[in-house]
């Protein structure tokens, strides 16, 4: 096998550890925040993302790992002509099984995952170089030459295994730096950088508590979702006072926008928490519709909790309501904010956990 194909090959499997062992992070703690362009909360909400139980990303994890200790620690093995076939075949799979996620994401879930495609690309990089390398590598290298000549190749050839493990060790650290990037620079933006300003007059509010909480929400993002039972049970026990802002990412949500309208016209008529806690609840059934049916699901929640549709509807539609979301949207762009949920304690960002003993934590330490 080449030395140019064991590198491409374990480019691709580290590639795979990357992007699996970042996914896994946010599989099992989760960040919960919607990134603007980014539907990777959307297929990690979906069925498909944990098979019989299991977080695919841990999956994935284990298969990019096996193939690149199997190139990386011992490269040599693969001038086995089997050995470099059954590598061969283990990328197919990944080829396979990341090809049909693909089309998973596109024709079922209908978001694509940004990490998901860098372990499709990971996956093609392996199977490159697995192939390449195998329908290269010829049946005895050795073949015909003399003792001399076997012995410069031998040597040639324990260069070729020193040069990739060289490279597999520069590549892992630099991935590895990437990483550690990527997993601290979140908690690095959240610091304390002082109080930010960020009420706001005229918003829905719950709770009357000492300390103001102001989140910026998107009713089609799943980490709203997760972040809403927690922020509203904060409020009811009367340690905050809860201010809703709105930040529909209609980039990456289609029924982002029409949501909050519909939510600001069942404020109209005192029933906003009331048609935030069931857009939430009820997202999975309206998320994906096109706008009409969207509307239909809207329409149903309004009825249920008792407002007068018709006013509803009408209200959803002035141009006074419009203005709200587009001033939320202004602000939240003003404060560089790069997605939803966002939370500010007492005008302090928040960058923890969404689950409510992470905030409620955060809330004791509010000064």
């Amino acid at each position: 096998m080449s030395t140019r194909a064991r590198r491409v090959a374990v480019l691709g499997a580290l590639l795979g550890v990357f992007a699996s062992a970042y996914l896994l992070i946010d599989y099992v703690w989760g960040s919960g925040i919607c990134l603007t362009g980014s539907g990777c909360d959307t297929v990690r909400l979906s069925a498909f993302a944990y098979p019989l139980g299991i977080p695919m990303p841990l999956l994935g994890l284990g298969y990019y790992a096996a193939a690149a200790i199997f190139i990386g620690l011992a490269p040599g093995s693969l001038d086995d002509r089997p050995r470099a076939a059954l590598l061969a075949a283990w990328s197919a799979v990944g080829v396979l099984v990341m090809g049909a996620l693909t089309v998973i994401e596109v024709t079922v879930i209908h978001a694509l995952c940004s990490w998901c495609l860098l372990s499709a690309v990971a996956s093609l990089l392996l199977a490159g170089g697995a192939f390449a390398g195998w329908l290269t590598r010829p049946k005895d290298p050795t073949s015909g030459l003399s003792a001399r000549s076997r012995r410069h190749a031998q040597e040639a050839r324990q260069a070729a295994d020193r040069s990739v493990r060289r490279f597999s060790l520069v590549t892992a650290w630099l991935l590895a730096v990437a990483f550690a990037g990527l997993v601290i620079a979140p908690a690095l933006a959240g610091q304390d950088s002082g109080s930010v300003d960020v009420a706001a007059s005229g918003r829905p509010t719950l709770g009357n508590g000492p300390v103001p909480v102001v989140v910026f929400s998107d009713f089609q993002c799943p980490g709203c979702a997760q972040a809403a039972p927690s922020l509203s049970e904060l409020a009811t026990s009367g340690r905050v006072t809860l201010t809703y802002r709105f930040f529909p990412l209609t980039r990456i949500h289609a029924n982002a926008r029409a949501s909050a309208l519909a939510a600001l016209a069942a404020w109209r008529q005192d029933r906003f928490w009331q048609f935030h806690d069931a857009l939430f609840a009820r997202q999975q059934a309206w998320a994906n519709l096109p706008p009409a049916g969207a509307h239909d699901v809207f329409r149903r929640i309004a009825a249920d909790i008792g407002l007068d549709v018709a006013r509803w509807q009408a209200d959803a539609a002035a141009p006074d309501q419009a203005a709200v979301v587009d001033a939320d949207v202004q602000a939240a762009i003003g404060l560089e904010l790069p997605g939803t949920p966002i939370i500010f304690i007492d005008g302090r960002r928040y960058a923890g956990r969404l689950d409510f003993a992470s905030l409620s934590a955060a809330v004791a330490s509010a000064p």
